[in-house]
């Protein structure tokens, strides 16, 4: 899926040099990639609804956000995120862990605050990365596959504006415990 060229002009510690991993020329061919922060990503779903103007700079992070903390929570992976200049250490065992839980639980919060369709919408969206279509059939199977299209487009548009103002209310929450 991806190749991986060795970038000659700067070593690593230990005299190993850094490999910058590009995808392939197939992968190329089957999707549209787009390099953020050197890291290829494929144009999905959401990134179609921002192009389009249907969703907004809140909602974006957003679903970054989420899907960030969805990875972290299952899988245990922190992807480089953009850097806001600070140094972030991993921790020992406990930290990771700790933080894993606490991503684990905001996750749940967020799907009990949601709701459970709202949640299933998420997962299909964001770590799926299904696109319009796809969610369209497995959803909408009666319907025609225009019609189902724009039901779960403008559904994902929707649910992404839940997802940032609830984010915003547990950044309050977060706010007023620190305070008391």
């Amino acid at each position: 899926m991806f190749d991986s060229v060795q970038d000659v002009s700067s070593t690593g510690s230990y005299g190993m040099s850094d490999a910058v991993v590009r995808p392939t020329a197939e992968r190329y061919g089957h999707s549209d990639i787009r390099e953020v922060s050197n890291t290829f990503r494929v144009v999905n779903a959401v990134q179609s609804m921002y192009d389009a103007g249907d969703i907004g700079d809140d909602e974006l992070s957003a679903a970054d956000r989420w899907y960030r903390e969805y990875v972290f929570a299952s899988l245990g992976v922190i992807e480089n995120s953009r850097s806001d200049g600070r140094v972030r250490e991993r921790g020992d065992i406990h930290t990771w862990m700790m933080g894993r839980g606490e991503c684990s639980a905001r996750i749940t919060r967020i799907r009990d605050m949601l709701g459970l369709c709202v949640h299933v919408r998420l997962e299909m969206l964001l770590a799926r990365e299904m696109s319009f279509s796809a969610m369209a059939r497995h959803l909408y199977p009666a319907l025609s596959e225009g019609r189902a299209r724009m039901k779960v487009s403008a559904q994902c548009a929707l649910v992404l504006e839940q997802l940032a103002h609830v984010y915003e209310v547990l950044s309050q929450d977060k706010t007023r415990k620190k305070i008391r």
